[in-house]
């Protein structure tokens, strides 16, 4: 059953790294307040190219109660219910080529599947994934799980993302050019990889729906590329003030940098 938000007037979504979370740093208490202090009719919400394993530790923090964009859109998941609200997964065909032609041609990435966070065998990207694990209670830590590479008939389930590390221009024009496929990047020398569609700009329509707060009254924050379909959908735009120019042309606002609280301050002086 579906629960009723008829009592929010506004919605406010975050991007996690390099928006509310500066590199190698936490949450400042300032922006933790100010997110604590928003009134029953505005709510908070994230979208960040993590998977849903590795965000329950920011939604624990930040007291979220609404469900979050995850995959760089292609989820948005309720914590609450331990569900997806919206899903947008690859489909066997397409999740089994695609990472067939990724391990023929020699290239490391993960994929987010429902069952947790799959790995090249002898991956040198798994840091961000340990870490994130070292820094969480046992109970929420993000299941690791190798693929067996030389049987990938069967595609992990409900896979929704694949991070590619240093890809060559190649590949990322030639991926881009498929039809079934959305590329982004979310972060310098990766690529995201999911679905078509898969969008932080239409989990934000999905999201808006889901809670009934129109468009017009959602604010998005974000600093990089995957964040300008935020920007574009109907939502106001917030572009931090550390944002790349490209992503800053397509917001409504530009905020301070991360590191000085741009998301507190655009809360309390900007919207």
């Amino acid at each position: 059953m579906k629960r009723s938000f008829s009592l929010l007037e506004r919605l406010i979504v975050c991007d996690i790294d390099n928006t509310l979370l500066p590199p190698g740093g936490k949450i400042s208490d300032a922006t933790m307040e100010v997110i604590a202090s928003l009134g029953s009719h505005t709510g908070f919400s994230i979208a960040t190219g993590r998977s849903f394993h590795v965000v329950r530790k920011f939604v624990e923090d930040l007291g979220l109660a609404l469900p979050v964009i995850t995959s760089n859109g292609a989820q948005v998941y309720d914590y609450q219910r331990e569900t997806p609200v919206y899903e947008s997964c690859f489909s066997d065909r397409s999740a089994s080529s695609l990472m067939h032609r990724l391990i023929s041609e020699g290239f490391d990435f993960v994929a987010y599947g429902g069952d947790g966070i799959f790995y090249r065998p002898g991956s040198t990207h798994m840091d961000f994934f340990l870490n994130y694990n070292e820094s969480v209670r046992p109970g929420i830590r993000a299941p690791l799980i190798p693929l067996n590479e030389k049987d990938l008939s069967s595609v992990p389930k409900a896979l929704t993302k694949v991070l590619v590390y240093f890809p060559t221009s190649d590949l990322t024009k030639s991926l881009s050019s498929e039809k079934d496929l959305e590329v982004t990047s979310s972060m310098p020398h990766v690529i995201d990889i999911m679905a078509k569609g898969s969008t932080k700009g239409n989990a934000v329509v999905a999201l808006a729906e889901y809670l009934q707060v129109p468009l017009s009254s959602v604010y998005c924050f974000g600093d990089n590329e995957n964040d300008i379909s935020m920007f574009t959908c109907g939502a106001v735009g917030v572009a931090m003030g550390n944002a790349s120019e490209e992503t800053k042309k397509y917001a409504s606002i530009v905020t301070r940098n991360c590191k000085d609280d741009g998301v507190a301050y655009a809360i309390r002086h900007l919207l």
